[in-house]
């Protein structure tokens, strides 16, 4: 009576114990997605330069002032992203003509599109948040008329990026701050961040 007792222990043990080697548990690395959906939250206004003649003298002033320039800053074009990591594509998505598609560069966190023959920086995208901060600045340049020039000069434009001392001075109407010498010269450029999150 022992005897078939102790095979049928034998038996189990050595099934229980071959079902062990056999079950190997692995952690199968997480698949990364390719196709980020973001969706617009709110904004910041990282800084306004304002510059007025005829000094060329530089003057703080609040947020609310820019609406008299860039009355629709508080809310992007673009209310949704795509972004494509496979195919190195952002879409921004209005809903309306506004849509446009770029082809895309990725360094380390800078996102830039591929445009007139070169990259601009558009924003930041954090993996690890599943986040993008889409970068734009707005930029004004008013050039009062002058006694060689009579005709108003009047430059304005939405770029992608952030806008600097350089971008404006040496490039658009006027050298330096001096060189705004006609009461009604203006110089304004804002720079914004709008910040999306993942759907």
């Amino acid at each position: 009576m022992k005897k078939p007792f102790y095979t049928i222990l034998t038996f189990l043990f050595a099934v229980s114990c071959g079902g062990n080697d056999d079950q190997i548990i692995e952690n199968p690395k997480p698949v990364e997605k390719d196709v980020y959906q973001f969706q617009y939250k709110n904004y910041t206004v990282q800084n306004i330069t304002v510059y007025k003649g005829p000094s060329g003298q530089k003057i703080d002033v609040p947020e609310p002032y820019l609406n008299s320039y860039w009355s629709t800053y508080q809310e992007p074009t673009w209310k949704k992203i795509s972004l494509d990591l496979k195919k190195n594509s952002l879409h921004f998505i209005s809903g309306t003509s506004a849509d446009i598609k770029y082809t895309i560069n990725i360094e380390k966190d800078s996102v830039f599109v591929n445009e007139n023959s070169g990259k601009n920086f558009v924003g930041i995208f954090n993996k690890n948040e599943a986040s993008f901060t889409l970068k734009r600045s707005f930029r004004y340049v008013k050039k009062m008329p002058r006694e060689n020039v009579n005709a108003l000069s009047i430059f304005q434009k939405t770029v992608f990026g952030m806008t600097t001392y350089q971008d404006i001075f040496g490039k658009i109407s006027f050298d330096n701050p001096s060189s705004m010498d006609a009461i009604g010269d203006d110089i304004l450029w804002a720079n914004m961040d709008y910040y999306y999150n993942s759907l």
